[in-house]
């Protein structure tokens, strides 16, 4: 087993009790113990209105799965009121004790100088010969964890920031990494690199590129989540570590940035006169179609007035019609008459041809028929039409 210093390494033991009996036995809660190297932890076992010591019994051992017997390691022995370790396991040698308050029913093992080939299975065994033999028993799981603190170091430079390692050695089970700026907050980094040593413990490492700031104070945070165990280590960068940037590094980003300032300026420029020109014309047709709808309004009101005083003429012109109908019917109705009238007079006229002076009576006769024509209305109304 590997030696650990006592400023380098933690352990925390944890330990949980579970009982195959209750009667006379107390299992107190789940005691989570916190030690550097070298520390002790307390495996409780203890029995309640307990009075006399007197021919008790205690032993404590641990459960060896590697043995092909499936014999328990002895951890310690107690009977007639002295310890008797004489079969006790090597590696406990000289590392246990049973507390001094037997007479109280306090068993409890005391482990000194803990290492993680520690953990395991423990087993309280009570025996109490008066007044009937009681037998008791109680399993206590023993979990050990070791922990170190995390070194740090520069491990070069990057552009403008300078690189970080943080390194956490001799860690069981594997634990968890992260770096923090002065405000807590967690950095963004590489990923962690593990690996386990000789002895089965953990390495991690883990990388960070930080640029300088006000504080150029930074934190390395180790911590097992499962049992609530955190190791950091805190490091200031000195501002002379941190690469001095060449004035070309800044006069080409700034001059980068000039010239898409006036590029972006230029486009903007001949957007808003492209835009102003857009705008002009939308307006020019926007004007033009109010005044062809105006237009079109206009029209349709002219051509109804038209249809309208179309309709009324039409109207008109079929009653003249239907007028000049009846006065027609009339005046043929009139013609008639008179041709009948006419008809008469000339056969009267060719019957007295037989007479004296016949042809001075037919002048005669048409010279009448002349003035009766031009003064009789009707023959005026047929000359007429």
């Amino acid at each position: 087993m590997k030696s650990y210093s006592s400023g380098s390494l933690g352990i925390i033991l944890i330990s949980l009790l579970m009982e195959t009996e209750t009667s006379h036995v107390v299992s107190p809660d789940p005691v989570v113990a916190v030690a550097v190297a070298d520390d002790d932890v307390i495996l409780p076992c203890s029995l309640l209105n307990f009075t006399k010591s007197a021919g008790l019994i205690v032993k404590w051992s641990r459960s060896n799965p590697k043995d092909p017997t499936g014999k328990d390691k002895v951890v310690h022995f107690y009977r007639d009121a002295r310890d008797s370790n004489v079969d006790q396991d090597e590696s406990y040698r000289g590392r246990t004790s049973l507390f001094k308050e037997l007479k109280n029913g306090n068993v409890s093992l005391k482990l000194s100088r803990v290492k993680l080939s520690d953990e395991g299975n423990y087993m309280c065994y009570i025996l109490v010969p008066e007044p009937n033999s009681l037998v008791h028993e109680t399993v206590i799981p023993l979990i050990v964890v070791a922990v170190s603190n995390p070194v740090i170091s520069i491990n070069g430079t990057k552009g403008s920031g300078v690189v970080l390692k943080c390194e956490a050695k001799s860690w069981y089970p594997k634990p968890e990494m992260n770096w923090l700026d002065s405000e807590r907050q967690v950095l963004p980094a590489g990923s962690a690199e593990t690996h386990r040593d000789t002895e089965g413990l953990y390495i991690v490492r883990r990388h960070v590129t930080v640029n300088k700031n006000v504080t150029n104070t930074f934190t390395c945070r180790v911590q097992l989540q499962k049992f609530n165990f955190t190791r950091e280590t805190e490091y200031n960068v000195p501002d002379e570590m941190f690469p001095t940037v060449p004035w070309v590094w800044i006069a080409v980003p700034v001059l980068i940035v000039c010239v898409c300032g006036l590029v972006v300026g230029f486009m903007w420029i001949k957007y808003q006169k492209l835009r102003k020109k857009i705008d002009f014309a939308d307006q020019q047709i926007q004007e033009l179609t109010d005044e062809l709808e105006s237009s079109r309004i206009k029209s349709d009101q002219r051509i109804k007035e038209l249809t309208d005083e179309l309709g009324t003429h039409e109207q008109e012109l079929t009653e003249q019609l239907a007028k000049l109908k009846q006065e027609r019917a009339a005046l043929v109705s009139s013609v008639d008459n008179g041709c009948h009238r006419f008809s008469f007079s000339r056969t009267l006229s060719m019957s007295l041809s037989n007479k004296p002076l016949r042809r001075n009576t037919m002048a005669h006769s048409m010279t009448e028929k002349a003035e009766d024509e031009e003064t009789n209305p009707l023959h005026q109304t047929i000359r007429t039409a």
